[in-house]
Protein backbone atom coordinates (compact mmCIF):
# COMPACT_ATOMS: atom_id res chain seq x y z
CA UNK A 1 0.00 0.00 0.00
CA UNK A 2 2.80 2.86 0.92
CA UNK A 3 4.46 2.26 -2.21
CA UNK A 4 1.41 3.77 -4.27
CA UNK A 5 1.42 7.21 -2.36
CA UNK A 6 4.63 8.44 -4.43
CA UNK A 7 3.67 6.66 -7.51
CA UNK A 8 0.54 8.76 -7.44
CA UNK A 9 2.12 11.96 -6.28
CA UNK A 10 4.59 11.35 -9.81
CA UNK A 11 1.25 10.74 -11.99
CA UNK A 12 -0.78 13.59 -10.61
CA UNK A 13 1.94 16.04 -11.53
CA UNK A 14 0.98 15.49 -15.29
CA UNK A 15 0.67 18.64 -16.49
CA UNK A 16 -2.98 19.15 -18.09
CA UNK A 17 -2.25 21.65 -20.10
CA UNK A 18 -2.67 19.96 -23.87
CA UNK A 19 -5.75 18.11 -22.34
CA UNK A 20 -7.62 21.27 -21.46
CA UNK A 21 -6.05 23.51 -24.11
CA UNK A 22 -8.83 25.89 -25.43
CA UNK A 23 -9.19 26.07 -29.45
CA UNK A 24 -11.37 27.67 -31.24
CA UNK A 25 -15.32 26.34 -31.48
CA UNK A 26 -17.14 25.19 -34.78
CA UNK A 27 -19.88 23.28 -36.13
CA UNK A 28 -18.49 20.89 -38.74
CA UNK A 29 -20.63 20.14 -41.43
CA UNK A 30 -21.15 17.36 -43.80
CA UNK A 31 -20.49 19.65 -47.11
CA UNK A 32 -16.53 20.14 -44.91
CA UNK A 33 -18.08 23.79 -44.07
CA UNK A 34 -16.69 24.29 -40.51
CA UNK A 35 -19.02 27.55 -39.01
CA UNK A 36 -17.77 29.29 -35.72
CA UNK A 37 -19.85 27.93 -32.57
CA UNK A 38 -20.63 31.83 -31.93
CA UNK A 39 -22.63 32.66 -34.95
CA UNK A 40 -24.64 29.58 -34.53
CA UNK A 41 -28.23 30.06 -33.35
CA UNK A 42 -31.22 27.60 -32.37
CA UNK A 43 -34.50 27.35 -34.60
CA UNK A 44 -37.48 25.43 -34.05
CA UNK A 45 -35.85 23.32 -37.20
CA UNK A 46 -32.73 23.05 -36.33
CA UNK A 47 -29.81 25.79 -36.82
CA UNK A 48 -29.08 29.04 -38.47
CA UNK A 49 -25.55 30.66 -38.67
CA UNK A 50 -24.82 33.97 -40.20
CA UNK A 51 -21.63 33.40 -42.68
CA UNK A 52 -18.99 35.82 -43.09
CA UNK A 53 -17.07 35.69 -46.23
CA UNK A 54 -15.21 38.60 -47.34
CA UNK A 55 -17.86 41.75 -47.61
CA UNK A 56 -20.35 39.03 -48.66
CA UNK A 57 -23.09 37.46 -45.10
CA UNK A 58 -24.88 34.80 -46.04
CA UNK A 59 -27.48 33.31 -43.72
CA UNK A 60 -27.45 29.11 -43.28
CA UNK A 61 -30.01 26.80 -42.25
CA UNK A 62 -29.25 23.40 -41.17
CA UNK A 63 -29.71 20.56 -38.62
CA UNK A 64 -28.18 18.03 -36.01
CA UNK A 65 -28.06 15.06 -38.98
CA UNK A 66 -26.08 17.91 -41.29
CA UNK A 67 -23.72 18.18 -38.30
CA UNK A 68 -20.43 15.80 -37.55
CA UNK A 69 -19.24 17.32 -35.09
CA UNK A 70 -19.21 20.20 -32.84
CA UNK A 71 -16.09 21.18 -31.49
CA UNK A 72 -17.23 22.96 -27.85
CA UNK A 73 -15.16 23.99 -24.91
CA UNK A 74 -17.15 22.12 -21.86
CA UNK A 75 -19.92 25.14 -20.53
CA UNK A 76 -18.57 26.79 -17.31
CA UNK A 77 -21.55 25.23 -15.52
CA UNK A 78 -20.85 21.79 -16.01
CA UNK A 79 -17.34 22.51 -14.47
CA UNK A 80 -19.18 23.66 -11.67
CA UNK A 81 -21.24 21.06 -11.35
CA UNK A 82 -18.11 18.87 -11.07
CA UNK A 83 -16.80 20.32 -8.43
CA UNK A 84 -20.37 20.30 -6.35
CA UNK A 85 -19.96 16.50 -6.88
CA UNK A 86 -16.74 16.05 -5.82
CA UNK A 87 -17.72 18.66 -2.63
CA UNK A 88 -20.81 16.41 -1.82
CA UNK A 89 -23.09 18.99 -3.04
CA UNK A 90 -25.49 16.74 -4.79
CA UNK A 91 -28.74 18.93 -4.23
CA UNK A 92 -27.16 22.18 -5.31
CA UNK A 93 -25.32 19.64 -8.41
CA UNK A 94 -28.77 18.59 -9.55
CA UNK A 95 -30.42 22.05 -9.30
CA UNK A 96 -27.27 23.37 -12.06
CA UNK A 97 -28.16 20.58 -13.50
CA UNK A 98 -31.50 20.62 -14.67
CA UNK A 99 -31.22 23.86 -15.50
CA UNK A 100 -28.16 23.14 -17.69
CA UNK A 101 -29.56 20.53 -19.55
CA UNK A 102 -32.32 22.75 -20.71
CA UNK A 103 -30.15 25.20 -21.80
CA UNK A 104 -28.33 22.48 -24.03
CA UNK A 105 -31.72 20.74 -25.10
CA UNK A 106 -30.97 22.15 -28.77
CA UNK A 107 -28.14 20.58 -29.03
CA UNK A 108 -28.86 16.53 -27.75
CA UNK A 109 -28.75 15.42 -31.10
CA UNK A 110 -24.93 17.07 -32.31
CA UNK A 111 -22.67 14.87 -32.41
CA UNK A 112 -19.72 16.13 -29.65
CA UNK A 113 -22.02 19.13 -28.15
CA UNK A 114 -22.84 18.21 -24.14
CA UNK A 115 -26.35 18.32 -23.46
CA UNK A 116 -25.96 13.86 -22.70
CA UNK A 117 -22.89 14.71 -19.86
CA UNK A 118 -24.93 17.17 -18.45
CA UNK A 119 -27.49 14.78 -18.17
CA UNK A 120 -24.98 11.90 -17.24
CA UNK A 121 -23.63 14.49 -14.66
CA UNK A 122 -26.78 14.95 -12.99
CA UNK A 123 -28.09 11.22 -13.14
CA UNK A 124 -23.95 10.49 -11.12
CA UNK A 125 -25.45 13.29 -8.34
CA UNK A 126 -28.84 11.79 -8.29
CA UNK A 127 -26.97 8.26 -7.61
CA UNK A 128 -24.42 9.48 -4.95
CA UNK A 129 -27.31 10.73 -2.97
CA UNK A 130 -28.95 7.58 -2.73
CA UNK A 131 -31.24 8.01 -5.82
CA UNK A 132 -30.10 4.96 -8.12
CA UNK A 133 -33.17 4.21 -9.20
CA UNK A 134 -34.44 7.94 -10.61
CA UNK A 135 -30.95 8.10 -11.77
CA UNK A 136 -31.43 5.42 -14.13
CA UNK A 137 -34.77 6.50 -14.91
CA UNK A 138 -33.51 10.14 -15.97
CA UNK A 139 -31.88 8.27 -19.33
CA UNK A 140 -34.82 5.84 -20.79
CA UNK A 141 -35.77 4.82 -23.86
CA UNK A 142 -37.28 8.74 -24.58
CA UNK A 143 -34.01 10.35 -23.55
CA UNK A 144 -31.71 7.89 -25.83
CA UNK A 145 -33.99 8.15 -28.91
CA UNK A 146 -32.46 10.25 -31.80
CA UNK A 147 -28.88 10.57 -29.77
CA UNK A 148 -25.25 10.24 -31.15
CA UNK A 149 -24.06 7.07 -31.19
CA UNK A 150 -21.63 7.45 -29.08
CA UNK A 151 -23.55 9.74 -26.44
CA UNK A 152 -26.04 6.81 -26.04
CA UNK A 153 -23.51 4.63 -25.68
CA UNK A 154 -21.59 6.74 -22.84
CA UNK A 155 -25.01 6.92 -21.03
CA UNK A 156 -25.86 3.21 -21.16
CA UNK A 157 -22.37 2.46 -20.32
CA UNK A 158 -23.16 4.37 -16.97
CA UNK A 159 -26.80 3.04 -16.22
CA UNK A 160 -24.17 -0.43 -15.98
CA UNK A 161 -21.89 1.26 -13.47
CA UNK A 162 -24.94 2.24 -11.35
CA UNK A 163 -27.43 -0.28 -11.89
CA UNK A 164 -28.28 -2.48 -8.57
CA UNK A 165 -25.78 -5.30 -8.48
CA UNK A 166 -27.48 -8.61 -9.59
CA UNK A 167 -25.85 -11.45 -7.92
CA UNK A 168 -22.22 -11.23 -5.70
CA UNK A 169 -19.90 -8.28 -5.15
CA UNK A 170 -17.65 -10.11 -7.49
CA UNK A 171 -20.27 -10.29 -10.07
CA UNK A 172 -20.49 -6.65 -9.78
CA UNK A 173 -17.02 -5.93 -10.31
CA UNK A 174 -16.48 -8.23 -13.03
CA UNK A 175 -19.12 -6.22 -14.63
CA UNK A 176 -17.66 -2.96 -13.65
CA UNK A 177 -14.51 -4.26 -15.12
CA UNK A 178 -15.79 -4.90 -17.96
CA UNK A 179 -17.65 -1.60 -18.70
CA UNK A 180 -14.16 -0.32 -17.72
CA UNK A 181 -12.32 -2.18 -20.66
CA UNK A 182 -15.42 -1.94 -23.57
CA UNK A 183 -16.32 2.01 -23.51
CA UNK A 184 -14.36 4.68 -25.89
CA UNK A 185 -14.98 7.27 -23.61
CA UNK A 186 -12.25 8.05 -20.62
CA UNK A 187 -14.55 9.34 -18.49
CA UNK A 188 -16.82 6.24 -18.16
CA UNK A 189 -13.98 3.77 -17.90
CA UNK A 190 -12.94 6.31 -14.61
CA UNK A 191 -15.77 6.24 -13.25
CA UNK A 192 -16.56 2.68 -13.31
CA UNK A 193 -13.04 2.08 -11.73
CA UNK A 194 -14.26 4.31 -9.16
CA UNK A 195 -17.37 2.23 -8.79
CA UNK A 196 -15.24 -1.05 -7.93
CA UNK A 197 -13.77 1.05 -5.11
CA UNK A 198 -16.87 1.52 -3.55
CA UNK A 199 -18.18 -1.99 -3.75
CA UNK A 200 -14.95 -3.58 -1.78
CA UNK A 201 -15.70 -0.74 0.31
CA UNK A 202 -19.45 -1.80 0.76
CA UNK A 203 -17.54 -5.25 1.34
CA UNK A 204 -15.19 -4.16 4.18
CA UNK A 205 -12.30 -4.50 1.95
CA UNK A 206 -10.76 -0.69 2.68
CA UNK A 207 -7.55 -1.77 1.67
CA UNK A 208 -8.54 -3.09 -1.69
CA UNK A 209 -10.73 -0.16 -2.57
CA UNK A 210 -8.36 2.55 -1.37
CA UNK A 211 -6.01 0.26 -4.28
CA UNK A 212 -9.42 1.05 -6.82
CA UNK A 213 -9.82 4.76 -5.54
CA UNK A 214 -6.46 5.17 -6.05
CA UNK A 215 -5.84 3.90 -9.63
CA UNK A 216 -8.44 6.39 -10.81
CA UNK A 217 -6.66 9.56 -9.55
CA UNK A 218 -2.89 7.63 -11.16
CA UNK A 219 -4.03 6.46 -14.63
CA UNK A 220 -6.98 9.06 -15.32
CA UNK A 221 -5.67 11.92 -14.10
CA UNK A 222 -7.38 14.33 -17.24
CA UNK A 223 -11.08 13.40 -15.73
CA UNK A 224 -9.99 15.41 -13.02
CA UNK A 225 -13.73 15.18 -11.06
CA UNK A 226 -13.14 11.65 -10.51
CA UNK A 227 -9.39 12.11 -9.85
CA UNK A 228 -10.42 14.23 -7.28
CA UNK A 229 -13.06 12.14 -6.12
CA UNK A 230 -10.98 9.05 -5.97
CA UNK A 231 -8.48 11.05 -4.10
CA UNK A 232 -10.74 11.87 -1.80
CA UNK A 233 -12.23 8.23 -1.12
CA UNK A 234 -8.83 6.58 -0.99
CA UNK A 235 -7.90 9.24 2.00
CA UNK A 236 -10.77 8.48 3.63
CA UNK A 237 -10.68 4.90 3.43
CA UNK A 238 -6.90 5.37 4.43
CA UNK A 239 -8.15 7.13 7.85
CA UNK A 240 -10.47 3.84 8.18
CA UNK A 241 -7.24 2.02 8.48
CA UNK A 242 -5.68 3.51 10.75
CA UNK A 243 -3.15 5.20 8.58
CA UNK A 244 -4.59 9.10 8.99
CA UNK A 245 -1.38 10.49 8.20
CA UNK A 246 -0.74 8.99 5.18
CA UNK A 247 -4.43 10.30 3.85
CA UNK A 248 -3.18 13.47 4.58
CA UNK A 249 -0.33 13.35 2.83
CA UNK A 250 -2.19 12.32 -0.31
CA UNK A 251 -4.47 14.96 0.09
CA UNK A 252 -1.44 17.24 0.75
CA UNK A 253 0.41 15.89 -2.51
CA UNK A 254 -2.86 16.71 -4.66
CA UNK A 255 -2.34 20.25 -3.63
CA UNK A 256 1.14 20.35 -4.23
CA UNK A 257 0.75 18.75 -7.98
CA UNK A 258 -1.88 21.16 -8.77
CA UNK A 259 -1.41 24.38 -7.77
CA UNK A 260 -4.25 26.20 -9.79
CA UNK A 261 -7.16 22.93 -9.02
CA UNK A 262 -10.20 23.95 -8.97
CA UNK A 263 -10.89 21.77 -6.62
CA UNK A 264 -8.11 23.32 -4.17
CA UNK A 265 -11.13 24.23 -1.49
CA UNK A 266 -12.59 20.97 -1.81
CA UNK A 267 -9.43 18.86 -0.93
CA UNK A 268 -8.44 21.13 1.64
CA UNK A 269 -12.11 20.76 3.06
CA UNK A 270 -11.58 17.25 2.95
CA UNK A 271 -8.09 17.92 4.81
CA UNK A 272 -9.52 19.80 7.45
CA UNK A 273 -11.68 17.23 8.69
CA UNK A 274 -8.74 15.05 9.86
CA UNK A 275 -6.75 18.23 10.56
CA UNK A 276 -8.88 20.94 12.04
CA UNK A 277 -6.44 23.70 12.65
CA UNK A 278 -5.60 23.57 9.02
CA UNK A 279 -6.24 27.15 6.99
CA UNK A 280 -8.91 25.93 3.92
CA UNK A 281 -8.77 29.52 2.46
CA UNK A 282 -7.67 29.03 -0.98
CA UNK A 283 -3.92 29.87 -2.19
CA UNK A 284 -3.90 33.59 -3.29
CA UNK A 285 -2.64 33.85 -6.79
CA UNK A 286 0.58 34.80 -7.84
CA UNK A 287 1.62 38.22 -8.60
CA UNK A 288 2.05 38.24 -12.37
CA UNK A 289 4.50 41.16 -11.86
CA UNK A 290 6.38 40.17 -8.90
CA UNK A 291 8.74 43.33 -7.67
Amino acid sequence: MKSLLPLTGCFLGLSLSSVHAQSQEDFELRNGRRIAAESVKPTATGFSAVVVTGANAQNITFTAKDIVRANLREPAALAEARTLIASGKLIAAISLLTTTEEELLPYRQVPGAWWHRALMLRMDALAAKGEAAAALAAAGAEELAGLPEESAASLTGFQDIIAKPIGSPETKIASLEAVAKRTADPWIAARAWLEVGNTHAGQGKMEAAVKTWLRVAVFHPAERDLAVRGTILAARGLQQIERPQDGLKLLDDYLNDHLASPYETTIKAEAAKSDPKRDTTPAAPADKDPK
